[in-house]
């Protein structure tokens, strides 16, 4: 029969012992946490205290059986001790993987949301913070990304505009590997991240004019790389009309109208979108800016809020139809359009003032006749008696206007089969003369600013 000392607790004493210091609060605590994906790679947790715990206990384990004897089974249970706490240091329970949201020690996993930033056109991605509440510090283990479908679910790659300047972050980037200390927050640029899976092939570097009218109207004509096939173009977020893609570098269109301000210009393309930061500036409406294809010629409300054509349509035209009256549908001395119409119908085919502009028309790229792919302004007339005194008194911003006679569409109504009304630009003077005579003429059209 063997014997045995006294009180001794045999060779496995020190692995309780080390069962015991694990359960003490200065014990190492094990931390399951990920970023969106199950499978993440472990790395040691740097507790200070936890490994110092465990440094005693091997140190004890090994002063306990060093002093009882040299015997082989005491130097069995050391190496059994060392093993134990080996295996400890790189399995699972001392381990700390990383995540969305550390709020449970005992671990958790959540995902990297993906939320698109919309408003003024699809900027970018909203940042994703990520804070530690767990109790105690971690080391993040690793982050599973959104991929191509998941950040452009809702919304067409080919429209997710060119970033703009960068926001400082007030968090530390999140790091495979990095400390994330208790209470503190990290942040994943999901931007980043969702563009750097998709790459534009589309620049945008120029746009002519750079500036025009918030009534909108303006033709534009933009100029960059990769324009091949775009299907919009957007200033400050609203999408322009006439899109007109001319070749891969050339683009024309029309602004929309638009509060005044520097406004984003963007084009998008099959290939991705490109964009002009602050590329184009809308200015409050005023007589004298181009629009609509021609100039604001008055914004005197109703039928007094004109755009006239650039230039005089005629140095010299009558009025035509002399021995005709037309009646009264042709004698309003505010309705340019009814008065046109009504003389069309009266006198037929013929060359005469009325007949010149119900007949004109540009395109919203300044062609005569218009240009197929381009707005078409077509609804222009002869301006009434008192639209030409308008004209007459905003001459100098719209420009173009001789000191001659220019014929109004009102006929005379004293005189209906042989006078209409004219207004002596070089004196402001409204009186009635012949038909017969040829005078200057200035067509208009109708616009809401």
């Amino acid at each position: 029969m063997k014997n045995t000392q006294p009180g001794s607790a045999g060779p496995f004493a020190p692995l309780a012992m080390l069962m015991l210091l694990s359960t003490l609060p200065f014990a190492a605590s094990a931390q399951t946490i990920s970023s969106g994906a199950p499978a993440v790679a472990n790395v040691p947790v740097d507790n200070p205290l936890a490994l110092g715990a465990l440094l005693v206990a091997v140190a004890l384990a090994g002063w306990w059986s060093l002093r009882r004897s040299h015997s082989v089974r005491r130097v069995a249970s050391l190496l059994l001790v060392a093993a134990v706490v080996g295996l400890a240091v790189q399995g699972s329970g001392l381990m700390a993987q990383v995540v969305s949201a550390f709020t449970q020690p005992a671990g958790e996993t959540l995902p990297i949301t993906v939320s698109p930033i919309t408003a003024g056109g699809f900027t970018g991605f909203q940042p994703a913070d990520f804070s530690n509440n767990s109790g105690v510090a971690l080391r993040i283990a690793a982050i599973d990304p959104p991929d191509l479908a998941q950040c452009f679910d809702t919304n067409p790659a080919n429209t997710l505009l060119p970033p703009g300047p960068p926001t400082p972050s007030p968090h530390p980037a999140c790091g495979v590997g990095a400390m994330l200390a208790n209470g503190a927050t990290c942040r994943v640029d999901v931007d980043a991240i969702c563009r750097s899976l998709y790459v534009s092939g589309a620049t945008l570097t120029a746009i002519s004019p750079t500036s025009g009218t918030a009534s909108g109207g303006v033709g534009v004509t933009l100029t960059g790389t990769g324009l091949t096939g775009a299907t919009s173009v957007t200033f400050g977020g609203v999408p322009a009309t006439s899109v007109n893609v001319v070749n891969a570098t050339t683009i024309t269109a029309v602004t929309p109208a638009h509060a005044a301000g520097a406004v984003n210009v963007a084009v998008f393309t099959p290939a991705g979108a490109a964009q002009l930061a602050s590329g184009y500036t809308y200015l409050a409406t005023a007589v004298g800016q181009s629009s609509g294809g021609g100039v604001i010629a008055a914004l005197g409300g109703g039928l007094n809020n004109l755009i006239a054509a650039t230039a005089d349509n005629s140095t010299g035209i009558g009025w035509g139809g002399f021995g005709t009256a037309v009646g009264p549908g042709a004698q309003s001395d505010t309705d340019g359009a009814s008065n046109t119409a009504a003389v069309g119908v009266a006198l037929g085919a013929g060359v005469y003032a009325a007949q010149l502009c119900s007949t004109y028309q540009v395109d919203s790229q300044g062609n005569t006749p218009c240009q197929v792919g381009n707005t078409c302004y077509n609804d222009w007339f002869l301006p009434a008696r008192n639209q030409l005194a308008a004209l007459y008194t905003n001459r100098v911003a719209v420009g173009g206007f001789a000191n001659a006679l220019y014929w109004s569409s009102t006929e005379g109504s004293a005189s209906p089969l042989t006078d209409a009304w004219i207004n002596d630009f070089s004196i402001g003077n409204p009186v009635t003369i012949p038909k017969t005579q040829n005078l200057q003429t200035r067509c208009v059209r109708a616009f809401t600013p």
